[in-house]
């Protein structure tokens, strides 16, 4: 029962990641926009995240690797994507304090015809965007690109195939990660909306973290027959 396990656990977490990310686009973009500056920026945290996690993630898997360490991973990262909303706003205050781009009617008035013509030079958000995006969203991307090596890990103690394990693994990581996308972009961000979003996904990380380290508690309790 430890393999199904394992890949139900991968799916969410790449379901989850990528829900994560999709949301981000939507929590910054009254603040900063959605030029592909932004875009660039966000998609380059979560990837710098998934490549720290990925190598923090195999390194803690090979030192007494447990389901109850997993859950933790996928516990603590839900508990800080719960908390995303919350400090949100501030973040992006800080990060980019700018009044966004004037409107037509402040362009001003004035000149031989009446008006005068104002050119807008939007602001470098280059780095304001990575700024933001590293500290709304770079430790939960690290902690869930930690899953699945260390998922990987676990699952091959249980298989003796390496290639197929590691294949199972990333496979069904990534298909989560494809239907986290579409489900995200077409369905759960009109019908929740982003920060009812954040939430959910805390929360089912959350659960999934809990269940994993009670998952792990049972198997390390003896059987009675040891003691017999």
């Amino acid at each position: 029962m430890m393999r199904p396990g394992l890949l139900i656990t991968v799916f969410l977490a790449g379901a989850a990641l990528m829900s994560l990310e999709m949301a981000s686009f939507r929590l910054v973009e009254p603040e900063l926009g959605s030029d592909i500056v932004v875009w660039g920026s966000l998609i380059s945290v979560f990837l710098g995240g998934l490549a720290i996690g990925s190598i923090v993630g195999g390194r803690w898997a090979d030192s007494r690797p447990s389901l109850a360490k997993l859950g933790l991973i996928l516990a603590t990262g839900g508990a800080v994507a719960l908390a995303i909303p919350l400090y949100a706003d501030a973040v992006l205050a800080w990060t980019y304090p700018g009044a966004g781009a004037p409107l037509p009617s402040e362009w001003g008035t004035g000149g031989a015809g009446g008006t005068t013509l104002a050119v807008y030079h939007p602001p470098d958000m280059r780095w304001p965007a990575l700024l933001a995006g590293t500290l709304l969203f770079g430790l939960p991307a690290v902690l869930l690109g930690m899953v699945s090596p260390y998922a990987a890990r676990l699952f091959i103690r249980e298989m003796p195939h390496m290639g197929a394990s590691l294949g199972q693994v990333y496979g069904v990581s990534t298909i989560g990660s494809i239907l986290g996308t579409l489900g995200t972009a077409f369905y759960l961000i009109a019908i929740m909306g982003t920060r009812s979003l954040l939430s959910l996904n805390g929360a089912v990380l959350l659960a999934l973290g809990a269940a994993l380290v009670v998952a792990g508690s049972v198997r390390r309790k003896p059987s009675p027959e040891t003691h017999a």
